[in-house]
């Protein structure tokens, strides 16, 4: 169980890293991003090399508690990333990508206004 545990926090550090360098390359924020794919990769080798310890493993307990666990991981550990690159993205400067759409939807209704 610890080893599911583990691999779980590891797939959470993952799947934030993961997410924010996805915000960072659509922001054209390059360093960023590769930052975050560097960072990424370490929690990721620790949790595949968990995971495959476990599932080759002859515990079914260990199996289940893994592909749960780390699959909550997931969800969880990207929905936190979301927030956490939201916030840094708009520390630095950088606006959401509502934004800009609000933004060109309200040009757009300018140039037809325009054009009456």
């Amino acid at each position: 169980m610890l080893v599911a545990f583990l691999a779980a926090l590891c797939m959470v550090a993952v799947d934030v890293v993961s997410t924010v360098m996805v915000q960072a390359e659509a922001a054209n924020r390059g360093w960023l991003a590769g930052l975050m794919d560097t960072l990424g990769w370490y929690p990721s080798i620790v949790c595949t090399t968990l995971c495959v310890l476990a599932l080759d493993g002859h515990s079914v307990a260990a199996k289940v508690a893994v592909l749960i666990l780390v699959g909550a991981a997931n969800l969880f550990g990207t929905k936190l990333g979301q927030v956490l690159g939201q916030r840094l993205m708009a520390r630095t400067g950088k606006r959401s990508v509502e934004d800009r759409l609000a933004d060109l939807e309200r040009l757009a209704d300018l140039e037809r206004l325009a054009a009456r």
